[in-house]
């Protein structure tokens, strides 16, 4: 992708379960592993990223739908200017389960703890929740930190 031009890629969500669905993903685990640009991975490639990297998602004990609150853990250049919460739109019934050590947790809800995760040495990033509704009230905001994050690895 990087070689037709693409500054970054941005994996939507959909209805797929990871355990239905897993060998229809091989393109999109392929890129999440191998990537040489930003990555941002919603939903069901988000729930993908841990398996690229030797971990596990899986049902989740509590799943989540409709608006849900978001807490920042830690403010990192996808998560800039949001604030210490945001609500956004969910809809999963899957979630990471083991998340690899290369990756951070940067934000959580009460019943997923992996609601935002960032590669820590990759521009790779991965969110539980909807962005791409533009119907959360931070969705807009993370898009763009998005594209400014594309534009800042330019040329790498």
């Amino acid at each position: 992708l990087k070689e037709q031009g693409f500054d970054g890629v941005v994996m939507g969500g959909g209805p797929q379960r990871i355990a239905d669905d897993f060998e229809k993903f091989s393109n999109l685990m392929e890129i999440i592993k191998n990537a040489k640009f930003p990555v941002l991975a919603l939903c069901v490639a988000h729930q993908l990223i841990p398996f690229a990297f030797g971990g596990a998602s899986g049902p989740a004990s509590q799943p989540e739908f409709g608006i849900i609150e978001v807490f920042v853990d830690k403010e990192n250049e996808i998560l800039k200017g949001i604030g210490p919460s945001f609500k956004t739109v969910q809809s999963h019934n899957d979630e990471i389960l083991d998340l690899p050590d290369e990756f951070e947790v940067l934000a959580h809800s009460e019943k997923c703890k992996y609601q935002v995760i960032k590669h820590k040495q990759k521009p790779l990033f991965g969110a539980q929740f909807h962005a791409e509704t533009m119907q959360g009230e931070k969705d807009e905001a993370i898009f763009r930190n998005f594209v400014n994050i594309c534009k800042k690895n330019k040329g790498k």
